[in-house]
């Protein structure tokens, strides 16, 4: 599966769920899609990642099975920044350290 910029996603990285983000920026060669990375940004916590397609999600297509409130810090302001303001952009140096100061 390809994405494009905007794209909403439930990304995956080892250690974590998979965690509403947003698709920045596509890197690579689009004519082979395994070989694509994508620069997303994660909703909640504002970091970021660059990821393989088998590492996201289609939001609308995984809404239901990953978009269940958890306990982990940030998760559900994630998910209420996916439905309510998918726009967002980072406030000031943006990360989660910069939220924990």
């Amino acid at each position: 599966m390809s994405f494009n910029v905007g794209d909403r996603v439930f990304a995956k990285v080892r250690g974590y769920p998979p965690w509403p983000a947003r698709v920045e920026d596509c890197i690579g060669d689009k004519s082979k899609p395994k070989a694509q990375k994508y620069s997303v940004l994660f909703y909640g916590t504002y970091e970021t990642a660059t990821l393989g397609p088998k590492d996201l999600f289609a939001y609308k297509d995984f809404k239901d099975k990953y978009g269940q409130q958890q306990k982990r810090k940030f998760f559900n302001e994630g998910l209420w920044e996916i439905e309510n303001n998918p726009t967002v952009t980072p406030p000031g140096l943006g990360g989660l350290a910069a939220k924990l100061q």
